[in-house]
């Protein structure tokens, strides 16, 4: 008996079906010939699979509120109290029954189960060739294994081993639905056969039309970043280095694949934007392979560009400042000169300036990095006509219900919008690949196979020669050589929710996520101290995996729980 289902589960699907589709009760159904019988039908089904994709702030709790992921590492400080928040993260406090992203689990097994759905009655679809010979029908599976893929990767980054569910099961019938985990190799040769058949049937480069679709070109960066992270030591403890020249082979692919399609780095300055800060304000960057096209989902407000500028923005702009970068987040800005500033804080909160660096600690925000100033607002920044102002009785300086970090985030937030009155915002989209990871990946993992050749110094200097930035000296060890990449990953893709996961795969996250973080504050006489934030929680025994979410383990005893929780 053909599956069928709920017409009010395929409400956003039927805008283009028959007219007799919209006459029928709530209580009909609507079979899969109906629905995949017709090609409009089943890209609108498949086109939900998208909604899963990450955008600028990850949700949690209900209602939802919002963070940015790298408020669960040493980037950014929540300064919110809400339950299932990033700050969860920090204190140690999450558990199998109520944890930060735990709902995750379930969106991207329904996102799969749509795809596995879409990939059984592919057959029915019927046949549309253009003109100029291409596809849809084609592409459209293409889309279906690269979503599958990303979805994959997704769950085994937060969990390691999962199960590996290929075709949609019916609890009703036959069908075996209490599942084991399969092994991490299990899993990611998986989603590298999902790769390699979207590859296979998609285009390197959809047109305008088709902005944020799946393509060859994003399905060859993914490969990049799951071997990268299947090589890394959290998944590779033995260090086996095949993996790391798999590592090196995926991401020439995808940086040709990429160039070929026209993607570039971002140069140059445009309309007053330096070339940096225009990947993240610009509509169509060279540089974005792949983005959340925001404009075919629910929910735009929630996630999207407008909610990052309110929760970026301090109280004094009208925003909700519900997280902002850390002292140790701005200390990682280079000096102009290409040295660290500040090594660290004696126990008393005072700075242990680095010699070399020509820092002056009563003007510390001079002669930094340039993407510091593309980044982050600081004391004294001019934003929106005004300077930014976190002294005593400052437009920014409000601590009356909470403890505040005083600094906010200036990446992707758009100067043109007015919070109070929310007008005069511009429609952005969050960078999910873009061509300069590419760089850093390939930097990475080539330097784990050759060591210090010229071949990794060329792909960091490019992307500090973009930011303005002087080369690395020459001559660096192996070693120092995976500190400067590990070190120049943080500011080039700061809060774009990779360090979080970077320094878990690399495991470190027991060092930089653990103990004392600080703020900043500014004395009436514009005396700058550093007090701390919060003391920092990260068990090494657990908290680089997350638990699988008790309610799975009731439902399904096959389950094994991650170890340590």
């Amino acid at each position: 008996m053909k599956n069928r289902y709920l017409l009010l589960v395929y409400i956003l699907t039927i805008l283009s079906c028959k007219k007799d589709f919209l006459e029928r009760t709530p209580s009909d159904f609507i079979s899969e010939g109906e629905v995949f019988g017709n090609l409009e039908n089943a890209t609108n089904f498949l086109n939900n699979a998208y909604n899963q994709l990450p955008d600028y702030l990850t949700m949690s709790g209900t209602p939802p509120n919002a963070y940015n992921l790298g408020a669960g590492t040493d980037e950014l400080a929540y300064m919110h109290t809400y339950p299932l928040s990033a700050r969860e993260f920090n204190t140690g406090s999450w558990n199998p029954v109520s944890f930060p992203m735990q709902w995750l689990w379930t969106d991207y097994y329904m996102a799969i189960r749509r795809i596995n759905i879409f990939i059984k009655n592919y057959d029915l679809i019927p046949e549309e060739v253009s003109s100029g010979g291409s596809s849809r029908k084609r592409r459209l599976l293409g889309e279906a294994y690269g979503l599958r893929a990303f979805y994959y990767f997704q769950l085994y980054k937060m969990w390691g081993a999962v199960p590996l569910i290929d075709k949609p099961l019916d609890p009703s019938g036959n069908d075996n639905i209490m599942l084991e985990r399969s092994n991490i190799d299990d899993v990611v040769a998986f989603i590298k056969k999902d790769v390699a058949q979207a590859v296979s049937l998609l285009p390197p480069r959809l047109d305008d039309s088709q902005f944020g679709r799946m393509n060859a070109t994003v399905a060859k960066a993914l490969l990049s970043r799951l071997t990268l992270y299947y090589a890394s030591p959290l998944s590779n403890p033995g260090n086996n280095q095949e993996r790391w020249q798999e590592a090196v082979t995926a991401t020439k692919e995808a940086i040709d694949i990429a160039v070929q399609a026209g993607h570039s780095l971002s140069l140059g300055d445009v309309g007053g934007r330096k070339a940096y800060e225009r990947i993240f304000l610009e509509l169509r960057n060279p540089e974005v392979i792949w983005t959340k096209n925001i404009t075919t989902q629910t929910g735009t407000y929630v996630n999207g560009p407008e909610a990052w500028d309110f929760f970026s923005s301090s109280l004094g702009y009208a925003g909700w400042y519900g997280f902002g970068p850390l002292q140790e987040m701005v200390d990682s800005y280079e000096m102009i000169n290409g040295e660290i500033p500040v090594l660290g804080y004696t126990s008393n909160g005072a700075p242990i300036v680095n010699p070399v660096a020509a820092y002056d600690p009563q003007h510390p925000f001079v002669n930094r990095d340039p993407r510091f100033y593309q980044c982050i607002l600081y004391h004294g920044a001019m934003w929106q006509g005004r300077a930014v102002n976190v002294a005593p009785g400052g437009l920014d300086n409000n601590t009356s219900d909470r403890g505040r970090i005083n600094y906010f985030c200036r990446k992707y937030v758009d100067e043109g919008h007015n919070l109070f009155s929310n007008s005069g915002t511009s429609y952005r989209r969050y960078a999910i690949f873009r061509l300069g990871e590419l760089y850093l990946n390939y930097a990475e993992a080539l330097n784990e196979v050759s060591g210090h050749s010229n071949e990794v110094y060329d792909m960091l200097n490019m992307i500090r020669d973009r930011a303005g930035m002087p080369p690395l000296p020459a001559g660096l060890s192996q070693g120092q050589l995976r500190e400067r990449i590990r070190h120049e990953r943080k500011i080039e893709l700061a809060f774009e929710s990779h360090r979080f996961w970077d320094v878990r795969r690399w495991k470190i996250a027991e060092q930089v996520d653990k103990g004392p973080v600080h703020g900043i504050a500014v004395s009436a006489a514009g005396a700058f101290s550093y007090p701390v934030f919060e003391i920092r929680i990260f068990d090494k025994n657990k908290h680089y995996l997350f638990p699988v979410p008790q309610l799975e383990l009731d439902k399904n005893h096959l389950l094994i729980q991650n170890s340590g929780w």
